[in-house]
This record gives C-alpha cells, structure tokens and sequence, in this order.
C-alpha cells in the first residue's frame, strides 16, 4: 500500500465496488494498523489457510486443463518491507513493482495461446497520498492479436496493483468489497474461497472485472484485471472466468507465496 494514504480514497473505492479495475492504484486508509517487519523468511511448508469469515457461499476454483493448454509460467517472487513508522501499515510505492511486471508478456501470452501476439498499449502511475504520485506505473494494459478480431478493437486486460501492506489491512478492505460484490452478484459471477489458485481470496464479474488478493501471511497484494473483449474465443466468457482468469491469479499467487499463519 503506498505511503501516506488518506481513507477517504478506499471509501471512494467501496462506493465504486462494481467498476474495480478501470484505472490505476487506489490509495487506501494509513495508519490504521502497525507493520511488523519483511516478507522473507517464514516456513518451508505453507501453512494452512484459515477460515475466511467475511462472506458464506464462496466456491472452490481450480487452474484449467484441456484444451487449449494454458499455462502458468512462474516469474519471480516478490520481497516487501513494511514502512519504517511502526504506526504505517503501508510497503513505500518505490518497492511495488512496475506495474507492467506484474503479469509479464510471457505469462499473458501462457494464459492465453490463442493470440498470435501480446503488446503493452499503456501504463499510469497511480495515486500516494493527497499530493504524489505512485513511484512505478501502478496500471497497465495489454491488447492480445486474436483470430477473428479487428486490429482496429482489440482485446485487453488491464492490470492495477491497488494496495501493497499489512496482511490484516490490505485484506479488510479487499474483503469489504468483495462482499459488497457478492451481495448484489449475477448468477455466472464467480466468487472464490481462500486459498483458490494459491491466492488468499478472488473473484470474477460479469463485466469483466476482477480481482485477487495473495499474501505471505504477513505482507498482502491487491490487483484488480479488467478483461475486454475476447468474444471470438469458443465460448468466450467461460474461456475467461474458468480459463484465463484462474491461469493469471494463480501466476499472481505465486508472486507472494503464503509463509506465515
């Protein structure tokens, strides 16, 4: 999470629960919980995940087999350490990574073969505090070549880091819009349980949003996907919400892979 954040822009977020990902980091509220140290060290073997109390009727997700073959490739982990102020929650923005090595090209192009080609259209920074900006691009989207779309409209996935902090802070908030998600969700929007690919919590809308929260146990990560287009794959929104979304969420667990309780 960035430094000096102010709470109202979370609240901000909340109001605008059903529009997740379209634009860059939201700040969240600071100094709310004390940090307490890096997210090296830790177990050998994870430990297991607890009970998740914010919302019943969660499903179990798992990662796609078939055809075609999408694959998660495993890119490098991330290492954060909290704010020197005990009294700050926040990991300092200049150690987010940018934003378009969040999901890199290679892992896009795994999740999903059927593009000939996958470029970065665009990336902005976010906001940090009442006066800065993020140190890193905080936003970035992809276009994919499909067979059968225009050049002209291609299909993208955007991909927002929205908070890097304190496990417990990072995953009331995420939690509180998750749940206002879920009080109001369609019939084919998919609400994961903890754990699911790897992530501490995840979920697909019907309009193309999404969003996964991973975590070590003691450091957690908020990214928002936004997914437009892809309608000339076989049965696209299946494609997307049981393919390709498992694919990258679970590439993003693996960017901070669960160590403590």
């Amino acid at each position: 999470m960035a430094c000096n954040c102010e709470a109202d822009e979370g609240e901000a977020f909340m109001r605008r629960a059903r529009g997740i990902a379209a634009t860059a980091a939201i700040a969240l509220g600071a100094g709310l919980l004390a940090g307490c140290g890096s997210s090296g060290g830790g177990n050998a073997t994870p430990p297991p995940w607890s009970a998740d109390p914010g919302q019943q009727g969660l499903i179990a997700g798992s990662t796609p087999t078939g055809s075609p073959q999408r694959k998660t490739t495993g890119d490098g982990t991330w290492s954060f350490t909290l704010a020197k102020d005990t009294g700050n929650p926040n990991v300092p923005t200049d150690q987010w990574p940018d934003a378009a090595e969040v999901l890199t090209q290679a892992q896009l192009k795994a999740a999903v073969p059927e593009a000939s080609a996958v470029e970065k259209q665009s990336c902005v920074k976010g906001t940090s505090g009442p006066s800065g900006n993020t140190a890193k691009n905080a936003s970035c989207t992809w276009k994919f070549s499909l067979p059968g779309e225009s050049a002209g409209y291609p299909s993208t996935i955007t991909v927002s880091l929205v908070a890097v902090a304190a496990d417990q802070r990072v995953t009331t908030d995420w939690q509180n819009t998750r749940n206002s998600n879920f009080s109001g969700r369609k019939a084919d929007e998919r609400f994961f349980e903890q754990g699911a690919f790897g992530a501490k919590g995840s979920y697909y809308l019907d309009n193309g949003n999404a969003s996964v929260l991973v975590s070590d146990g003691n450091i957690a990560a908020w990214i928002n996907l936004r997914f437009v287009g892809f309608t000339s794959l076989t049965d696209w929104r299946t494609a997307v919400s049981n393919g390709i979304f498992p694919t990258l969420a679970a590439d993003l667990a693996d960017r901070l892979p669960r160590k403590y309780a």
